[in-house]
């Protein structure tokens, strides 16, 4: 098993929300591209539709961010000191 935890569940489901968004978005922007390089009727459409889905998707990333700020305000978060820490530490003990 994993020495750290994994993510909290808000922010793991936000996680997902926000890959399945940006895979969506992908798909049409692509879609929007083929349509308009084919200058087919479905092209504006779908370049409406790839541009509806930008803003939502940059609305789900930013939730990501959100909901893991809130989880880690709400339920503390575990500090550890790193590596450079303890050095920086060590050599003020030993030197200072």
């Amino acid at each position: 098993m994993d020495s750290e935890p994994g993510l909290p569940d808000p922010v793991r489901a936000a996680a997902v929300r926000a890959v399945i968004l940006v895979a969506v978005t992908l798909v049409l922007v692509m879609a929007a591209v083929l349509c308009s390089l084919a200058r087919v009727w479905l092209a504006l459409p779908m370049v409406l539709a790839a541009v509806a889905s930008t803003v939502v998707t940059t609305w789900g990333v930013l939730d990501v961010w959100v909901t893991r700020q809130m989880w880690n305000q709400r339920n503390g978060v575990i500090s550890t000191p790193s590596s450079a820490a303890r050095e920086r530490g060590t050599f003020r003990r030993r030197h200072g």
